[in-house]
């Protein structure tokens, strides 16, 4: 290979890769702070019978409430909303790649257990 191709080679590589990465990514929040509400649970397994993913309501002096889903003891995402909010705004946060860093996904998606989960 050319020297001159290298560097439009390296240059490729960074637009194909990079925007994927700059995505922000959260950290799950502390939830040791919080009181805790309830669980309950949610069916995002389609091949697994019956309510597979577990949901654990967290809420703070503020008002919001967090939301920890978890399948087989591992943390697949959190949501958080406010019961104040006339906006209803509710934002959710999947980690997609097991890494444990969280992306905002759209909230109105049916959104399943990731592969990396199962």
């Amino acid at each position: 290979m050319s020297k001159a191709v290298f560097p439009i080679l390296s240059l490729l590589i960074l637009l194909v890769v990079c925007p994927a990465e700059a995505q922000q990514s959260f950290a799950l929040p502390d939830v040791s702070k919080m009181k805790e509400l309830t669980t309950q649970w949610s069916d995002h397994a389609p091949e697994v019978p019956g309510k597979e993913t577990k949901m654990e309501f967290y809420s703070t002096p503020d008002g919001l409430i967090y939301t920890i889903y978890s399948y087989k003891g591992r943390t697949l995402g959190f949501s958080v909303h406010s019961n104040s909010d006339v906006q209803k705004t509710y934002r959710l946060f999947l980690d997609l790649v097991g890494n444990r860093l969280f992306q905002e996904v759209n909230p109105g998606t049916q959104w399943q257990i990731p592969q990396w989960a199962r």
